[in-house]
């Protein structure tokens, strides 16, 4: 066994034994739970090693799964428009067009501390993309509802651009 597949196994054990994990066990069924736990074992580590291409340093990224994880909607997470064309890809493609030379690469690399991934109900924006946003002590947190809007990657990818090139 791998130490890729080791640490995922144990940080999957931790995930579970905590309380934010118990309630998202209570909201979502086993289906969800085991596509979410093979999408981050097959698919992420592509994409978070695209994210840390593009931001030309190793940014840490921080996604609460349980948060973007939706009931009933297992069999869709592989998709590449679950979360790759409503979240991953407008931030991958953002950090490419901020490092395109190196004022950009140095600025992004001085202040950007840490990505933080999540989806609150609550809070998220429809499609007034922006306000899903904030860049605040490091942090570049993105508060968008997967599989929604789906055609929208050119406008998210503005959002995110936009918000970093006043912030940087």
């Amino acid at each position: 066994m791998t130490t890729r597949r080791i640490l995922f196994r144990l940080a999957a054990a931790s995930f579970l034994a905590t309380p934010v994990a118990a309630m998202a066990q209570e909201r979502l069924g086993l289906a969800e739970r085991r596509a979410i736990a093979a999408y981050r074992q097959d698919n992420y580590p592509a994409i978070e090693q695209g994210i840390q291409q593009a931001a030309g340093f190793p940014v840490p990224v921080e996604v609460e799964w349980d948060q973007l994880a939706q009931p009933g909607d297992a069999a869709s997470y592989a998709r590449d428009d679950y979360f790759g064309k409503t979240i991953f890809e407008p931030l991958t493609t953002a950090l490419r067009s901020i490092t395109g030379d190196a004022m950009g690469r140095d600025a992004l690399r001085a202040k950007l501390q840490r990505i933080h991934i999540r989806y609150d109900e609550k809070t998220a924006p429809a499609s007034n993309y922006p306000l899903g946003l904030a860049f605040k002590e490091g942090v570049l947190d993105i508060n968008w509802r997967p599989y929604a809007n789906t055609a929208d990657v050119k406008e998210r990818t503005e959002a995110i651009t936009q918000l970093l090139e006043r912030s940087l």
